[in-house]
């Protein structure tokens, strides 16, 4: 009997301890997964920066607690993209440090689409980044989504980046 009393309080032990290890490895999967900017990625892949306004209506919240948030992702519409400044080559250099610097999360809940004033990163290939304050995402070059990157910077820091390298003021 005595034997038997120990058998259990040990299962339970055991029990325990798995159910804590599975826990602990479900906590971690939803942890948000970091995304920056690799500098000699960008330096030697980017040919052009836009600074652009895009107006996006439909843009809403979704959640990727399930890993799904890529279905409900918009596509980018060049039609509600109005141009307002392109970088000096000059200064690729200077923004893609400070791009490189900036941690961005890729949160559980996000943004489907860019909206409002937006930086435009386009690659050799035609494909292209949009980032800004609140969604950092890639398009092909037809627009077509390809993958949601992070939740871009805090309002003040990209402010900052568009005022300084676009010389942009805000009304």
């Amino acid at each position: 009997m005595f034997v038997n009393k120990l058998e259990r309080g040990r299962k339970k032990k055991l029990i325990t301890f798995l159910s804590g290890i599975i826990f602990l490895m479900i906590l971690a999967a939803c942890t948000p997964i970091p995304f920056s900017y690799d500098y000699s990625i960008l330096y030697s892949t980017v040919v052009r920066v836009e600074l652009v306004y895009y107006d996006q209506p439909a843009v809403r919240q979704v959640s990727d607690l399930f890993g799904n948030a890529h279905r409900h992702h918009l596509d980018f519409d060049f039609e509600l993209m109005e141009y307002i400044k392109t970088l000096n080559e000059n200064y690729h250099g200077d923004l893609f440090e400070d791009l490189s610097s900036f941690e961005m999360q890729n949160a559980i809940n996000q943004n489907n689409s860019p909206s409002g004033l937006t930086i435009l990163l386009q690659y050799e290939n035609g494909d292209f980044d949009v980032f800004s304050s609140l969604y950092v995402g890639r398009f092909s070059f037809e627009g077509e989504f390809i993958e949601f990157l992070g939740d871009g910077l805090w309002s003040e820091p990209f402010e900052e980046l568009v005022e300084y390298f676009f010389d942009f003021e805000w009304e």
